[in-house]
């Protein structure tokens, strides 16, 4: 399994969203049918779609804390290569703006391995019109390869991760992660639970 950075979890749960049930076959699995879902926790409620070939899991990665996972089709959390995930980081009196996360974030990083790097990415469009940083990051200590995108939102700044334990399947992936960043839509940040 490839290891995830600590910070806080995601206190969220995943509901499936359906474009139209009655016309699923029932011989269908979940992973032929169900890309897309609503993800919700304090203060935050958005929604985001498996990229081509991905599938959304909203069980493998609770354990540590993730409530929507994504790997290729025929694959697994525990078993791929590279795999992408989502969780939330709130804001507080020390994380206040969406810089302070990134560079929490970098720092935390940073502190597994002298040789884990960080670097600028292009920013990337989202489907409600936001611009999420992306930051690239060589984990010294596992040998893995992130992208992270972040984006800002009133009261915590959503991140989504991809993972991958080696340099092919990363570079293979990125088209992967860009086009989820690109499905993120925020709903709200009033959420009742």
């Amino acid at each position: 399994m490839i290891k995830t950075r600590a910070c806080s979890s995601l206190v969220a749960m995943l509901l499936f969203v359906y474009a139209a049930p009655a016309l699923q076959e029932k011989s269908k699995s979940v992973e032929d049918t169900a890309n897309s879902g609503l993800i919700y926790g304090t203060d935050h409620s958005v929604t985001l779609t498996a990229p081509t070939g991905w599938v959304l899991d909203n069980s493998s990665g609770v354990s540590q804390g993730l409530h929507a996972v994504f790997y290729r089709r025929g694959s697994s959390w525990k078993d791929a290569v590279a795999v992408m995930y989502a969780r939330a980081v709130h804001k507080n009196s020390e994380k206040k703006t969406l810089e302070d996360v990134v560079q929490a974030d970098i720092a935390d990083f940073q502190k597994s391995s002298k040789d884990s790097t960080a670097t600028d990415g292009w920013p990337l469009p989202t489907k409600d019109k936001k611009t999420a940083l992306v930051r690239y990051f060589f984990d010294g200590a596992n040998k893995n390869y992130e992208a992270v995108a972040f984006i800002d939102e009133p009261k915590v700044v959503v991140l989504l991760a991809l993972t991958s334990r080696t340099k092919d399947d990363y570079e293979n992936s990125l088209a992967a992660f860009k086009e989820l960043v690109g499905s993120y839509y925020f709903i709200s940040d009033k959420v009742n639970q």
